[in-house]
């Protein structure tokens, strides 16, 4: 008769106390870990630097998502600066408390797991020649009105995409000069009123570099009206192209088919089945945030 609990046994994250100097996580450990930090602070040491600080880890944040997850190497050297508190998370417990671990931990690693998989795709795609769309695609991924270190966030896009500093500070200022980013106290922080709008002005300074026409910018007054009214629908509204054409005409919106072969190219409609094209509020969106905006991010804000 077999007696006890078959099951694996469960195996709770590791909660240490280290002192001022202690080394959390480096890339000579075999061992792949997360390491969130409860108290104090660590920083980022990069090794083939001589060891230089490159960015800060606050109380809540995470380091090592990459290295538990994704698989990846880890760059820097993890040490605790003063004395600190942290909760280690290794394969094993990871595996075996899967399903146990609290809620907000794994919103936590979720949010922070995905994150991490999207700067190092905008990392990629910074390492451009317009280092001013780079940054702008780094810094939409943090949190709205977020306190962040203006040197540390420098250290880390600069470390990250092989930015040179005085480049990535001329790009933060242009950032800041046209209010995309502003300066907070005596400037060591910084908040992002609208992250969303920097993807748009990314994407702006892309077509910019390719010297291709930007279609928000580049409206007709009456696209403008047009655009304004589907606006006020609501999303997934679905007509074929000839009801469309229709719809616009009962409202003093006469178009041609030319006129509307351009609109399909804004893409503010998804194809379906029967020859049906449903409203895409999401892209209406972009295009009144960027007209909104229009002085942001062409830079003529005063």
């Amino acid at each position: 008769m077999i007696r006890g609990d078959s099951r694996k046994k469960l195996i709770p994250p590791t909660q240490l106390s280290v002192k001022a100097g202690f080394v959390v996580y480096s890339p000579q450990d075999e061992e792949k870990k997360i390491i969130l930090l409860n108290e104090g602070e660590l920083v980022a040491l990069d090794p083939k630097a001589n060891n230089k600080v490159v960015f800060k880890i606050r109380p809540g944040n995470l380091v090592g998502v990459g290295s538990l997850l994704e698989r990846e190497p880890i760059r820097y050297v993890f040490q605790a600066s003063v004395d600190s508190s942290i909760t280690v998370i290794n394969d094993e417990c990871m595996e075996s408390e899967l399903k146990s671990l609290p809620v907000w931990l794994l919103a936590v690693i979720k949010a922070i797991s995905a994150r991490t998989r999207r700067i190092n795709e905008s990392i990629r795609s910074a390492k451009t020649a317009n280092p001013l769309a780079g940054l702008a695609t780094f810094c939409k991924f943090f949190k709205k009105d977020e306190f962040l270190q203006t040197k540390a966030l420098l250290q880390e896009f600069s470390w990250l995409t092989k930015t040179p500093m005085p480049t990535a500070s001329e790009a933060l200022k242009t950032l800041i000069r046209r209010k995309l980013v502003v300066f907070q106290g005596d400037s060591s922080c910084l908040t992002i009123p609208n992250p969303y709008l920097l993807g748009i002005f990314s994407d702006y300074q892309k077509a910019k570099d390719l010297d291709k026409p930007w279609h928000p910018f580049n409206l007709t007054l009456q696209q403008k009206r047009i655009l304004v009214l589907l606006s006020t629908l609501e999303n997934g509204t679905s007509k074929d192209a000839t009801a469309w054409i229709a719809f616009f005409k009962d409202r003093n919106l006469e178009i041609s088919v030319a006129d509307w072969l351009q609109m399909q190219q804004f893409e503010w409609f998804t194809e379906r089945a029967n020859h049906l094209l449903s409203l895409d509020l999401e892209k209406i969106s972009y295009f009144e945030t960027a007209l909104k905006y229009e002085q942001n991010i062409k830079g003529t804000v005063k």
